[in-house]
């Protein structure tokens, strides 16, 4: 027993619990983000795990404690790699989320330009002329010869066509784009929830590799209040998951979500999904 030790030192870290690493692993995936605090505290836990590993090496550490910090603080780096790559696959599935979007939402807004075109062809196709010798027109050979009041009519009847033509196109495209960004949104939002999953399956592991560490180097678990690993990962990810309505995955594949109801879906909010028409529990 080194200097300045006492029994509970022998018997469970005093430097970095197990919990309390895997805190600090899911603090430091901040360093990615976009968010400035996010970073700044990423930053900051990075700092911690140097100053918690010149604490591991100083004179006077007992050997178990310098064993467990040294081997946990090498656990946690693999583990921070592997919530990267989690990471990175998460920001390649909205990148190619969003490239599907855009193609998408382009070939509505070629619809669209269809329509006014369409509609300015109509509305155009009295007076087009066919080449300049006499002047004649195309409704001259489709309808003869008509007086001007009958002219005016069909141009006006053309015109009235081919506003009616643009108002359903623009309608349909408008109700497509509105459809297709919940449909994104929702996308997103399992790509989102697969990671934070993936993130859960890695913090578990990280959880029990550093018990294991700890059970070698002082011979037991490191106590806390639940054998449930799961449990302890949950609380460290609180507050991050989604929280759709139980329902929405169901509604979403019978086309039942429209962009009015998509907040409540979203958001899940127990009293204001139950007013939902769609709400299925009692």
């Amino acid at each position: 027993m080194s200097n300045g030790s006492d029994a509970k030192d022998l018997t469970k870290t005093s430097i970095l619990p197990p919990f309390t690493a895997v805190r600090m692993v899911w603090a430091q995936t901040g360093a990615s983000s976009d968010d400035e605090q996010s970073q700044i505290t990423a930053t900051l836990v990075k700092n911690s795990m140097k100053n918690i590993r010149e604490k591991a090496e100083a004179d006077g550490v007992n050997e178990n404690e310098k064993e467990y910090v040294l081997s946990a603080l090498a656990t946690m780096e693999s583990s921070l790699r592997n919530l990267d790559i989690a990471y990175k696959g998460r920001t390649l599935n909205f990148e190619e989320n969003e490239k599907l979007r855009e193609a998408y939402l382009d070939s509505i807004k070629e619809g669209i330009e269809f329509g006014n075109k369409a509609k300015d062809l109509l509305k155009s196709l009295p007076t087009m002329t066919i080449g300049a010798v006499g002047g004649v027109t195309i409704v001259s050979h489709l309808f003869g010869d008509l007086q001007e009041e009958s002219l005016w009519g069909i141009g006006l009847a053309f015109a009235a066509a081919g506003y009616l033509v643009n108002l359903v196109i623009v309608r349909a495209g408008r109700t497509k784009t509105q459809k297709y960004y919940v449909v994104q949104d929702y996308e997103r939002g399992l790509y989102y929830d697969q990671y934070v999953s993936r993130a859960a399956n890695i913090l578990t592991s990280l959880y029990l590799d550093l018990d294991r560490i700890h059970k070698n180097a002082f011979g037991q678990r490191y106590p806390v209040d639940t054998t449930d690993e799961s449990a302890i990962v949950d609380d460290v990810l609180k507050g991050v998951r989604n929280t759709y309505c139980k329902y929405v995955h169901k509604h979403m594949r019978e086309d039942k979500v429209t962009h009015e109801l998509w907040p409540l879906c979203e958001t899940g909010n127990e009293d204001a999904v139950k007013k939902c028409p769609h709400w299925e529990g009692k």
